[in-house]
């Protein structure tokens, strides 16, 4: 009996078919539903309020609305270059922003609104400045002096500046030694965003916080993206990649440490450092050995992520994770 070369082949042509399935079956993530978008909330500058809205586009660098980058504003100190945030300026979470048309409009009590005009790209001739962002360089323009001065008499704090960052301009630069969140930013890069492009919480995780506290917090002391329903508490730190509807697929990085800033009492108008975070360190600070390393002993609510897969969330879209 002879055998031609047609039949030599079939056999090392049906193993290639075979591995390249395995490989593909191997990388293939496997979703389940595990339940739908609540709310969505983009902030357009670190401390102030979000804008709830309906739907709007994952990138890689981060929610997008309009055109803006979610935590596309901040303030600096003028001389030293640094973030100013909510405990230097908790009178910042009072304010509101809306769209209008092209512009991005900043109310507060007792002040006229801030209008501030929504550019494509920064000026030609704008200066690059160089700031401090928690363990980075992040660089950003300045929008100029009358927003400067509408913040100045609003804190009355008279050495600040309001600066955007476009994503034309050059990359964070993490200078902390610190090696995981070092090696996140080698990977992925971001807007103002603290550490990631989006934040992740479910209801639940809040639902059940409230029922150990005296006094209620709501979802803005954690400041999500995306709040997510139908799930079990904490069920979102076992999600190691989420998918939103038939499109947009992410990366669940690591969990999110909480800081002093989730203290911030709206009834007050300061940060009380105390509640939630007391309540979180008694059973939210992770016991895994390597994620303890990784984040230090900080109690941790909510997931921090990365976009594998761009394109537009909604809400009530289902909500799929995959736990391989």
């Amino acid at each position: 009996m002879t055998t031609g070369w047609n039949g030599w082949l079939v056999v090392p042509l049906l193993a290639v078919v075979a591995v390249g399935a395995l490989i593909w079956k191997k990388r293939r993530r496997t979703y389940h539903k595990v339940g739908s978008v609540s709310k969505l909330l983009f902030f357009p500058m670190k401390s102030i309020q979000a804008i709830e809205v309906k739907e709007g586009k994952c990138t890689n660098l981060g929610f997008e609305i309009n055109g803006l980058l979610d935590r596309s504003f901040m303030l600096i100190n003028d001389e030293k270059k640094v973030y100013i945030n909510l405990n230097e300026a908790p009178k910042l979470a009072l304010l509101t922003p809306k769209f209008s048309g092209q512009n991005l409009i900043i109310s507060g009590p007792n002040v006229s609104p801030l209008t501030i005009k929504l550019e494509d790209a920064p000026n030609p001739k704008a200066e690059i400045i160089e700031c401090q962002l928690i363990g980075e360089l992040a660089y950003v323009v300045d929008c100029g002096e009358e927003a400067n001065q509408w913040f100045r008499d609003y804190l009355n704090m008279p050495n600040i500046r309001l600066v955007r960052h476009f994503p034309n301009l050059p990359k964070r630069k993490f200078v902390q030694n610190h090696p995981f969140y070092k090696s996140l930013r080698k990977k992925y890069t971001v807007a103002l965003q603290n550490l990631a492009a989006f934040h992740v919480l479910s209801q639940a995780s809040i639902d059940d916080l409230n029922d150990r506290l005296e006094k209620k917090i709501s979802i803005y002391n954690f400041r999500p993206n995306i709040l997510v329903d139908g799930c079990e508490p904490y069920a979102e730190d076992s999600w190691k990649c989420i998918k939103f509807g038939n499109e947009v697929e992410i990366l669940n990085a690591t969990p999110s440490t909480r800081c002093l800033l989730t203290t911030y009492d709206p009834d007050i108008g300061h940060v009380t450092q105390k509640e939630p975070l007391k309540t979180l360190r008694k059973y939210r600070i992770p016991a895994d050995k390597e994620m303890r390393k990784k984040l230090g002993p900080r109690a941790c609510l909510g997931v921090l992520c990365f976009a594998l897969k761009e394109g537009t969330i909604k809400v009530n879209d289902d909500v799929f994770a995959n736990f391989d």
